[in-house]
């Protein structure tokens, strides 16, 4: 247990989603509507905006880290839209990676009765492969999980 009596700053949560804060009153102030402190070592996922034209989609994932506003958008036909959203969330962080990087796989598995977005994401650095994988339970709509399975898959690499 910390023993230090200097002050600690308040968990900052980074959601997509709107929290419910217990036993905060009427006048504490949601995460979502608090831009973020400089320092947050990873970025938010702030929106994902889909449009669809016939069966072509387009998808825009932007995200928000130190300040300022990354945006990743990917195209495609529209029975790949989980894949669409991933590597819409994949370039929205891709200048943050010290690698190349590309989406193996997203989808939407059953596990015992939950729907998970499950993503597999390859990073080439020189001569180098590693493969991450990243899950995000399903709380609403698929879109946000599959970027936040994005997210997880690369939680350890946004940190640094």
């Amino acid at each position: 247990m910390d023993e230090s009596d200097e002050p600690r700053e308040p968990l900052r949560l980074a959601s997509s989603r709107r929290l419910s804060l217990v036993g905060q009153g009427e006048d504490s102030v949601d995460p979502v509507d608090d831009p973020l402190a400089y320092g947050t070592p990873r970025p938010a996922l702030t929106s994902i905006a889909i449009k669809a034209d016939g069966d072509w989609i387009e998808a825009t994932a932007t995200m928000a880290l130190n300040g300022q506003v990354l945006t990743g958008t990917s195209a495609g036909d529209a029975p790949d839209r989980t894949a669409i959203v991933a590597a819409a969330t994949l370039t929205a962080v891709s200048s943050l990676l010290d690698a190349e990087a590309s989406i193996v796989s997203s989808q939407i598995v059953d596990v015992s009765g939950h729907d998970v977005a499950l993503t597999i994401v390859t990073l080439l650095a020189g001569d180098h492969t590693k493969s991450l994988v990243g899950s995000a339970l399903v709380r609403g709509d698929s879109e946000d999980a599959t970027a936040r399975s994005v997210l997880s898959a690369l939680n350890r690499r946004l940190s640094r």
